[in-house]
């Protein structure tokens, strides 16, 4: 087996202590307009990247999460800055365009999902990892062409894995489960080391994962 885990991370400790459960309310507001008049921003569907790329920041700078055990109020400082790294996750909407294209044809450019996620995206979240860093992933949940159901998808945080002749594990930070260091994501092999699927420990369905655009900012307002 080949372990590697990014030294000092833990969720309990470096991620956020409230889940991805933010009440209902505009992400962003248009001068008067209330973006949900149209259908989009609303924080209740989740800020699930805006809060990894944040803790990421967080880490990387060595400045602590806050001690808050419910969501930042919307509209206050640090609500913003989740969504200013939400938005900046998306990198120009290109993201979006990436999950649509696996959830409606399969893998990076139709196919196979979990052999797309072992042979493309597995090497590059190992190299990240081994490199001594977080990987940014973005979980496939949904099988559709429906632009709708890209909110049904997922963001989170790979900080190890562990890779053996049965499938290869990644540790997870989900915001969507707070405070637990046990959240993993496994790619299953047969004898022959093909993939057979892909799961969650905490069983949401999973058809696939690939590595998100990442680079760090300082972040300024959390200390």
């Amino acid at each position: 087996m080949t372990e590697r885990v990014i030294e000092g991370f833990l969720p309990s400790s470096h991620g956020f202590h409230f889940a991805n459960a933010w009440p209902h309310g505009p992400t962003v507001k248009i001068g008067p307009l209330d973006p949900r008049w149209i259908g989009i921003g609303d924080a209740a569907d989740g800020l699930c990247g805006g809060m990894v790329y944040t803790a990421a920041d967080l880490f990387i700078a060595g400045v602590p999460v806050p001690n808050d055990r419910e969501p930042f109020a919307n509209g206050s400082p640090r609500f913003r800055a989740i969504v200013r790294r939400q938005v900046e996750s998306l990198y120009w909407l290109t993201v979006p365009f990436r999950y649509w294209l696996r959830s409606a044809l399969g893998g990076s450019f139709g196919g196979d999902r979990a052999k797309a996620t072992l042979d493309r995206e597995w090497p590059k979240a190992k190299a990240e990892l081994d490199a001594g860093r977080v990987a940014l992933i973005g979980l496939i949940r949904v099988a559709s062409a429906n632009p709708g159901a890209l909110t049904m998808n997922h963001q989170v945080m790979a900080y190890g894995y562990a890779e053996d002749g049965r499938g290869v594990t990644l540790d997870l930070y989900d915001p969507n489960w707070p405070d637990r260091d046990d959240v993993t994501i496994t790619i299953h092999l047969d004898p022959a080391l093909r993939p057979t699927g892909l799961s969650q420990s905490t069983g949401e369905p999973l058809l696939g994962w690939f590595v998100l655009p990442y680079s760090s900012i300082r972040p300024t307002g959390w200390s």
